[in-house]
């Protein structure tokens, strides 16, 4: 298959160590494999089937947008409602829910609490907008982080403990976490060699805080890698999710009103819905819509499909006329970050694997 010739030099040129793709059809799996290694260093060891990988931002829409979605079903949140409502400090910003959900709060795209070394919520006064909300999509981690504890105050609880019980324990997903337990830490793909991207893009922006912190300098493996999350404990909303692709397949399942077990059809269109129709990138709630200027779905997949990255290397992508999913997990930062398109990377792998699967 063309796809496969793909793979494997990206593999030789080792663009990637190596690669997970499922594709499925509905509730069926249509091509479930693994192709290269699962680590480089300290020694290659090949993939095999359940390899839990570093999801990075997946963690948003599949996790924090899903528990966003499903309080709102609960009528225990409000998209209109303000953050200030929840934090009295962030009440002069006038962000709504709804802002944080689709990127559009004016919020910077990363902002290091690890670094003022005290609680997270502490250090919401220090956060200064980029731009007027609702103005513009501008992508945000920090207003995940800040969604995070957002949903704990209103669910009243522990946010990994939320997810457990609506997300995790519901579909019986044995391989997904949000702290992946030590006795499984070996079956995860490792991420980079120390936090080495994250420590330069801290000392070029807040280098008096960065300079004395004891940032991670070991093969990062079944930890998160996003260090606002490994910091938090695991997770901050933005990041931290570990899983396989056949419990990702589960997961796409509930995101489908045809498929879910969890939420109801109405609120399943909250992840379909165009909130930002008139700005270059178009955002539901939680996910890019692919009709957006630029996406990592590629113009083989249809306009409508909704889809998410994670820095690490992965992506997942949903059809919603043919209910296709295109799941591609990589740890392309191991063992180093590169600077590298993997946009265009993702977009030429769903087309070959569209021709090749005659989807």
């Amino acid at each position: 298959m063309k796809f496969e010739k793909k793979i494997q030099l990206l593999i030789h040129k080792k663009v990637i160590p190596g690669i997970s793709i499922l594709v499925g059809k509905k509730e069926n799996i249509l091509l479930n494999k693994n192709y290269g290694f699962k680590s480089i260093i300290p020694e290659k060891k090949p993939l095999k089937q359940n390899t839990i990988y570093d999801l990075a931002s997946l963690t948003k829409p599949l996790i924090t947008a899903f528990l966003s979605v499903y309080l709102l079903e609960n009528e225990k949140i409000s998209l209109n409602a303000e953050i200030g409502k929840f934090f009295k400090e962030l009440k002069p910003l006038n962000i709504k829910i709804s802002q944080l959900l689709t990127h559009t709060s004016g919020l910077p795209s990363w902002f290091p609490f690890y670094l003022y070394r005290q609680d997270y919520t502490k250090s919401f006064k220090f956060i200064k907008l980029e731009g007027r909300p609702g103005k513009r999509v501008n992508y945000s981690c920090t207003g995940y982080i800040l969604l995070y504890f957002i949903i704990e105050k209103i669910a009243n609880m522990n946010f990994k403990d939320f997810a457990q019980d609506v997300i995790i324990k519901k579909l019986k997903l044995k391989n997904t976490f949000l702290k992946v337990p030590k006795s499984l830490r070996n079956n995860a793909a490792p991420t980079e060699l120390g936090n080495e991207y994250e420590k330069k893009l801290s000392k070029k922006r807040f280098k008096k805080l960065s300079n004395n912190f004891k940032w991670r300098d070991y093969i990062i493996q079944g930890e998160t890698h996003d260090a606002n999350s490994f910091y938090l404990g695991g997770t901050a909303g933005n990041a931290g999710l570990f899983s396989t692709t056949e419990d990702l397949f589960k997961i796409s399942l509930e995101l489908f009103p045809s498929t879910s077990t969890i939420l109801k059809p109405e609120s399943i269109k909250l992840f379909w819905n165009n909130f930002t129709p008139l700005k270059k990138s178009h955002r539901s709630i939680g996910f890019k819509l692919n009709s957006s200027f630029l996406s990592s779905g590629g113009k083989s997949l249809s306009i409508r499909s909704i889809g998410h990255n994670g820095f690490t290397g992965t992506s997942i992508w949903l059809e919603p006329e043919t209910e296709n999913k295109f799941i591609l997990l990589s740890n392309r930062i191991h063992p180093k970050v590169q600077n590298i398109n993997f946009n265009r990377i993702r977009r030429r792998i769903h087309k070959l694997l569209k021709s090749d699967l005659n989807l």
